[in-house]
């Protein structure tokens, strides 16, 4: 190496988001990548079939902003004085470090500013632009820096392209290996995937054995068995995304390099390796943003089904409501009741000493009445759900009688069939007897225009072993068929005051409670049925 002794200017200021510690970590982890992959260099600069710096830089620029640029230079010049030990002319490695300093920090820059590159790398457009930018990227730096060593007369003209060629794969393997690791280990993720240590043990040893089989069997002139290395990587990028997938393409990177450094190669097959190890780091990069962005996905469908059913539950109270103000009505009137009791009581003096048993019957009804509100708020709040034993024919007449007056209301008879031997159900009875409810009332709308007799049944038999069937049918038109394929889904309604609501929410209570609600095939007519557990 030429005797130069140079005194260069350092930057007046460091980054504005790095300090004194940072710079000195970027600088020693520069020297220490460019040493390590100083492995089977080519021609009078020292190319090497993979080189990391550049990778490190570009996620320095992404990381701190342009104000890194000084420091890259200082980075790359002194590996070029101590470890390239290039036979080069001072200027030409002063212009050659400053080509590659601003050039890698503008590359980093139009990702980032003019591409809206994401250095999260959540989505496969943010792996097409970092690969397609840092690939033409590289190959145009690799022209500068490669046409200055030739104009100064260090590299031949006529080894120019094939110089270029080396460089840009070279610098090209290392940012799509080393760039997206970084950026992956310093970003925060929402979930991280939960991997067991023995699980983690196997994929490390996955891949010892998939560089064994491929150095040890594979090589005869040609790496024939180079795509058993893309199993293990396949493995890992699905059960631990991109931190994962980053992490094993490296350690498969470290394993090739050391492959070709202890165990030989032929004429012209270190670029062979080189195509491999780019197709390898490219499809690692976008296996592992592709499941980086189904992950995502998946969360934003979850949190969009929990807010989803949040808006049904606040469109469930308006459906409560009636069966809340039947719930509340009774306890209401008693209280009612037996407050005038006590006032009569009182005016004559309690003479039989009744008035404490009474007062205690409207402390039980005001609890009742506070226990029905409080298990609504639950509801709409959470779609927490209060089981209790029912017997089925009192929960059949308590719904028969809440919509009497509404069936009255329009001429309908509703009947309650109660089957011999049924069975208590098990559930929460103000959200069952809601559901009741809603299928009632649209038996009784769907009767408003049915000429003659107009009746609604309610029947209660044992299902199986473990549910109770309850079917609630009416003797009206019946559903046509565009109705009936849209039954049950959220805002699909036939009627001009309803918001199609009605039936969504009564199958997620249904459901909620293990049972389920669908609509029967009736000779005349809808019928409706549902399954509640039986209670042991």
């Amino acid at each position: 190496m030429t005797d130069v002794r140079l005194t260069l200017p350092l930057p007046v200021a460091l980054p504005a988001r790095a300090g004194v510690a940072v710079v000195a970590a970027y600088l020693a982890c520069y020297l220490f990548l460019d040493w390590i992959s100083f492995v089977d260099p080519y021609g009078p600069l020292g190319i090497t079939p993979w080189n990391p710096p550049p990778g490190l830089s570009i996620f320095m620029v992404l990381h701190y902003g342009p104000a890194m640029a000084p420091w890259l230079f200082v980075a790359a010049l002194a590996a070029e004085l101590l470890i390239r030990d290039v036979a080069a002319p001072w200027p030409a490695q002063v212009v050659a470090c400053t080509w590659l300093a601003a050039s890698y920090t503008a590359c980093a820059l139009l990702l980032q500013r003019r591409l809206r590159f994401d250095a999260a790398l959540a989505t496969l457009r943010d792996a097409t632009v970092f690969a397609g930018a840092t690939a033409i990227a590289a190959l145009l730096i690799g022209m500068g820096f490669i046409g200055i060593f030739v104009a100064a007369g260090v590299v031949p003209p006529g080894a120019f392209a094939r110089t270029v060629g080396q460089f840009w794969i070279g610098d090209l393997i290392g940012i799509v290996v080393t760039t997206p690791l970084l950026l992956t280990l310093t970003r925060v993720r929402a979930t991280a995937p939960t991997v067991g240590a023995l699980e983690t043990v196997t994929q490390f040893a996955a891949i010892g054995i998939a560089l064994f089989i491929v150095f040890a069997l594979g090589i005869g002139g040609k790496l024939k068995l180079f795509y058993v290395l893309f199993l293990p990587l396949i493995w890992i990028a699905m059960r631990r995304g991109m931190a994962g997938t980053a992490a094993a393409t490296l350690l498969v990177q470290v394993g090739l390099i050391a492959a070709l450094m202890f165990g030989g190669h032929a004429a012209g097959e270190v670029l062979d390796f080189q195509f491999l190890m780019l197709a390898l780091a490219l499809t690692g990069l976008f296996l592992g943003v592709a499941v980086e962005e189904r992950r995502a996905v998946e969360r934003k469908l979850r949190d969009k089904q929990a807010e989803l059913d949040r808006s049904l539950r606040a469109a469930a109270a308006s459906e409560l409501a009636t069966a809340l103000a039947h719930e509340l009505n009774q306890p209401l009137s008693a209280v009612a009741s037996y407050t005038r009791a006590c006032e009569l009581l009182l005016q004559r003096g309690d003479p039989q000493g009744e008035l404490p048993a009474i007062l205690h019957k409207v402390m039980a009804e005001a609890n009742r009445a506070g226990t029905v509100v409080h298990r609504l708020r639950e509801f709409v709040r959470s779609g927490t759900i209060r089981q209790e034993r029912l017997p089925t024919a009192r929960l059949l007449g308590n719904a028969a009688e809440a919509a009497g007056p509404r069936a009255a209301r329009h001429r309908v008879a509703i009947a309650v069939v109660i089957a011999p031997g049924i069975a208590d159900v098990l559930g929460d009875r103000v959200q069952v007897e809601t559901v009741l409810h809603n299928l009632i009332a649209n038996a009784i709308d769907a009767l408003r225009e049915t000429p003659g007799e107009r009746r609604v049944s309610l029947a209660a038999a044992n299902h199986d072993d473990a549910f109770v069937r309850i079917t609630v049918a009416d003797n009206g038109p019946g559903l046509a068929p565009a109705a009936r394929a849209c039954l049950f889904e959220p805002f699909a309604t036939h009627k001009t005051e309803g918001l199609g609501l009605g039936l969504a929410i009564s199958r997620t209570i249904v459901e909620a409670h293990g049972g389920a609600l669908w609509h029967a095939q009736a000779d005349t007519g809808a019928a409706f049925c549902l399954t509640l557990p039986t209670a042991r």
